[in-house]
This record gives structure tokens, sequence and C-alpha cells, in this order.
């Protein structure tokens, strides 16, 4: 069985929920994760996890949607209390991202944000997720600002080669999407083969990055069985033996 750690099933795309979770168990996909961007989505993500047996949740503020936050104290304490909610198993999807910003004219508010919500999850003890998009300097500097570090994934990593073996030396978890299997996603492969077995886990980021191919059309989490058997074929190892250590690597990081 497969986990998608990664699919935002609140997307108005996904709407029709019923029918994208029975296509994903049909696939062998047998949870899904899915993270918020923001917090006044809440209820209805709530009411996603509370309706849905296969679906938890992530609770983050997304770099990209820091123009409508409130006080970071004010929104810390909300993501707080929504973690206590027993289906939301982690923080995310929060991080840094530069590729509109050029200028980094944002950067101080995405550094506070970004640190406020990393230090919550070591606090309660809680794993991340983490988007990074232009930002590989401004991160590392962040994490060598860190006093200690969550356990927690790098999605849909597109970064250096030195910076994967810098995360995996600090204890993360890395996934790729669709788009690795793109004809011009080379790097991507490279790093796909770079990354131990043990330290890997499998997303869609739907509606997004459809793989090929599909590419094109609307993400589902049930495409991660796509994924996960091109990654497989990629590296030299069985589908099997793929689905199952990855499977074992999500327990770890969000189901200890």
């Amino acid at each position: 069985m497969l986990t998608d750690t990664h699919c935002h099933l609140q997307d108005a795309k996904l709407s029709e929920t019923k029918d994208v979770l029975s296509r994903a168990l049909q696939a062998g996909v047998e949870r899904v994760i899915s993270p918020m961007t923001e917090l006044w989505s809440w209820d209805e993500v709530r009411g996603l996890i509370e309706t849905n047996e296969p679906v938890y949740a992530l609770v983050g503020i997304h770099p990209e949607e820091l123009e409508e936050v409130g006080p970071l104290s004010l929104e810390m304490k909300r993501m707080e209390e929504i973690l206590k909610h027993p289906k939301v198993v982690g923080v995310g999807e929060m991080g840094l991202d530069f590729y509109y910003d050029k200028e980094k004219k944002s950067k101080k508010k995405q550094l506070e944000f970004f640190r406020a919500q990393m230090e919550l999850a070591v606090n309660l003890g809680v794993p991340v997720a983490i988007h990074m998009r232009e930002a590989e300097t401004e991160m590392r500097e962040a994490l060598a600002g860190l006093k200690k570090m969550p356990a927690g994934q790098f999605h849909c990593f597109a970064g250096s080669e030195e910076f994967l073996k810098e995360i995996l030396e600090m204890g993360f978890y890395v996934s790729f999407c669709g788009n690795v299997t793109y004809k011009g996603a080379e790097n991507l492969r490279n790093l796909v083969k770079k990354v131990p077995l043990e330290r890997l886990l499998l997303e869609t980021d739907s509606p997004y990055l459809s793989p090929e191919p599909l590419r094109g059309t609307v993400n589902e989490p049930a495409n991660v069985k796509i994924i996960a058997e091109f990654i497989a074929n990629l590296r030299g190892e069985s589908f099997e033996k793929v689905a199952q250590q990855t499977q074992q690597n999500t327990n770890y990081v969000y189901f200890p």
C-alpha cells in the first residue's frame, strides 16, 4: 500500500472527494495527507479529515500566503490549537519561496514565519513539511539558525545535490512529484538516485504536476502509484521494495 504525503485535497479541482479517494484506493493508496497553506481553510479541511477515514492534514502557512496573515503570535496560537486535532499530523506546508519575489522584499517576513513554524513543531514534537523554491541560500541560513531541528520532509525537492546532502545529514526525508517524469527533468532524476531509500517519501502535490503520460491533466493521489513505479524503475529497484520502504518511512515521520 502507498501514502500520498502531499495532496491539496481541499483544492476545488479535487472537489469530488469521494470519487478521488475511491480511485486512490483502487490504485493502492491507503492514506492521503492534505497540507494547509493558510489557516482560513481549517473548517473545510476539518470536514475532509472527519468525514474521510484515509485523509489526514497538516497545518501551515505557505510563504506565498503571508500578505493575508495576522500577527505572528496570533497565527502560531491558532496553529497550536488546530494541531490538537488527532488527525492533524504535523506543520505544513510552509517554507521559503522567492520565485515571484525576485527582489526578496518579503524575505524578513518569510524568515520570521518559517522559523516560528519550525519552532512550534519542535515544541510540540510534530514533523514538518517544507516548501523551498528559489531560496536555497536563505533556507540554509535559516536552518543553521535553529537550536533544534524537527523531524520532517522537504517536499517536491528541486535544490542542489549539495543541499540535498546537507538536509539528509540533518535527518530530513525527501519527496519528489510528477515533474520527475518530465523530459527536461534530468536534474531531478539524478537527485532521486542520490536519496537513500530509507529517506524517501512519495507525493503527488495534487492537483498540480501530474506525471507523464498524464501531464496537463488534474493530478490526483491515485497517481502516486505512477510516480512510485517510475522512481523504482529509475533506481533499479522493485516497485514492491519502494512501496514497502516508503510506507515504513511515512509511518516513522507522520504516524509514529
